[in-house]
Parts: C-alpha cells; sequence; structure tokens
C-alpha cells in the first residue's frame, strides 16, 4: 500500500459559476453572516483538482444544466508568513445554462451581478475573478490554464 506525504498547504478548488445573464454565484462565508465566497471546497489528498471540481458542482449544482469553460485560473501557494495558513488555488469557470432564482437565506447561492461583484466578494478573491470573468466572456483569455499570481 502507498502512503501519500502530508501536503504543505491546502489545495482549494473555487467555482466561477456564471448564469445566463452573467449574474456569479455566491454563497454565505458563515450563517449569519454578510459576507460572501465562491462556492469552493478542499481537495482530498488523492484527489485531483478537476474531480474536486465536479463533485462540488455535483452538490452545489444537480439541478441545473452546466458546462465547465475552456478557461481555469490557478493561484499559487505563497511563502509562509508566520502563522497564516498556506492554499493553493484552482478556479474553475462553470456556466449555468438558465437563470436560476435566488432561494432565499441557508447555504442557496446568491447570484450577483458581473458589474457590482465587487461589492459581495471579498479579496483576494475579487480581482482574480474579475479577470477570469471579463476575459472568457469577452474572449481575450486564451483556452487552457491561466496564473494569477
Amino acid at each position: 500500500m502507498h502512503s501519500f506525504p502530508a501536503p504543505r498547504f491546502r489545495r482549494v478548488v473555487k467555482l466561477i459559476v456564471i448564469d445566463s445573464v452573467h449574474r456569479i454565484a455566491l454563497l454565505p462565508r458563515r450563517a449569519r453572516h454578510r459576507t460572501w465566497v465562491l462556492p469552493q471546497r478542499c481537495a482530498r489528498l488523492d484527489e485531483t483538482y478537476g474531480n474536486a471540481a465536479a463533485d462540488l458542482c455535483r452538490d452545489l449544482l444537480d439541478s441545473y444544466p452546466i458546462r465547465l469553460g475552456s478557461v481555469t485560473g490557478r493561484r499559487w501557494a505563497p511563502a509562509p508568513e508566520g502563522l497564516t495558513p498556506r492554499a493553493e488555488a484552482r478556479f474553475y469557470i462553470v456556466r449555468v445554462d438558465a437563470v436560476p432564482v435566488d432561494e432565499g437565506p441557508g447555504r442557496s447561492p446568491l447570484w450577483a451581478p458581473r458589474a457590482v461583484l465587487g461589492l459581495w466578494l471579498g479579496r483576494p478573491d475579487v480581482e482574480a475573478v474579475k479577470v477570469l470573468v471579463d476575459g472568457y466572456l469577452d474572449g481575450w483569455l486564451p483556452d487552457g490554464p491561466i496564473t494569477l499570481d
């Protein structure tokens, strides 16, 4: 039996879910807080980023017709600074071929308009998301992985 070494950082998958009118799905960071984040989860040690993204899509978007975008973003784990945990992130664009409705409080998505995304989404993701969404929807980013550092 093979054993894997412990990771030196967390591997995080983040979904940039875009509906047919270019709104972005956000989830509450914690219950009863007014801060929002992209749908995300940590990839297990034995799991690829792509498989983690597919599982997250199934969990969050099972009732919608979806397709993966051709552009992915990656942010490398930064050098350690004190006690701050290191995290490497992969951003996957997911298109929802429908106009979902906001379903109310809880863990259901808030569909934020693209133009005012910065009002809901906190740093450091807002700049990365703006670059990926604008470049993907406006067609100036090439297909494939894009480094966001």
